[in-house]
């Protein structure tokens, strides 16, 4: 087990594995566990998933209008989080609607030699919000939270339903998670560490007018906000690599018990009729491919 352990992860790291390419296509608009080429189950999961996030977001804003500054609402990397969750979601809507109602631009996502950018834009998305709220969770409910804080729907939705929403949609899709990939949630949140740097040097403060957004990332102690920053990557390395895992354990297991090989037929179980020239025809079709025509 090591030793296959190891092979997977080789093959894994390899450069051609870096960018942003993967055929078929297709894979994008399609669930794991779909047995037609088209889904209406996975097409109303796609909406359905869209719409709750959607719901949370607007939420969290009225909440936020409602009991602070509003402006500040877009300071917190728990609140970039869930707009990335919504955002991630439309978008993949969006592409499964359009290869299921579109049979025209189903076909050439089937014959297409190079990913859409469209795709390219949609795979990147998730990537990062994915670790992204794996992340915000673990980070608040382990360093953050308090016992001021109030556990209230509204923290529920953006603390812990998206982490768990977000690793349902990885086991449902049929995408594959690259290790490479695991520089763009890093570069998310290296975004969001120099944001919050440019906000405390323009004086910027928290909802309680404290001169920064999390205590843990207060740049008077730079030392100690950089021991943040190192182990917020390290923690999104880990745990990229787990859904590098959960994803291989998703493509073990449908082939597994999902998709069984397909029979080849014998003599005894084919209908064979006599066809022209002694050559036999199944199911009393006249193949051409075998039929002699011509006299030479």
């Amino acid at each position: 087990m090591p030793s296959k352990v190891v092979a997977v992860c080789k093959d894994e790291l390899r450069l051609r594995n870096c960018g942003m390419g993967h055929l078929p296509a297709e894979e994008f608009v399609k669930s794991q566990w779909q047995s037609r080429t088209k889904s209406t189950i996975f097409l109303l999961y796609r909406l359905a998933l869209a719409i709750f996030f959607t719901a949370v977001v607007t939420n969290s804003i009225v909440v936020s209008v409602t009991s602070e500054d509003w402006a500040k609402y877009f300071i917190y990397l728990t609140h970039w989080g869930i707009l990335m969750c919504m955002a991630t979601s439309l978008v993949g809507a969006a592409l499964v609607a359009r290869w299921y109602f579109h049979p025209e631009y189903s076909d050439k996502i089937c014959n297409c030699e190079e990913m859409p950018r469209a795709f390219k834009v949609y795979w990147m998305m998730h990537n990062i919000t994915l670790i992204l709220s794996i992340c915000i969770t673990i980070i608040y409910w382990a360093i953050l939270h308090n016992a001021e804080m109030v556990v209230d729907a509204n923290n529920i939705l953006i603390h812990a339903t998206n982490c768990v929403f977000m690793l349902l949609d990885l086991v449902i899709v049929a995408y594959p998670v690259r290790i490479w990939h695991v520089i763009q949630p890093i570069c998310f949140g290296l975004l969001f560490c120099l944001f919050s740097v440019v906000y405390f040097l323009c004086g910027g403060t928290d909802k309680k007018g404290r001169p920064f957004i999390y205590n843990v990332l207060d740049w008077r102690a730079p030392g100690k906000s950089m021991v943040t920053v190192v182990g917020t990557i390290v923690l999104a390395v880990m745990t990229h690599v787990l859904m590098f895992f959960l994803y291989k354990l998703r493509t073990f297991l449908y082939v597994r018990y999902f998709n069984p090989k397909p029979i080849l037929p014998t003599n005894s179980t084919l209908n064979l009729q006599p066809g022209k020239d002694g050559i036999s025809m199944v199911y009393g079709q006249h193949n051409q491919g075998f039929t002699n025509t011509e006299k030479y």
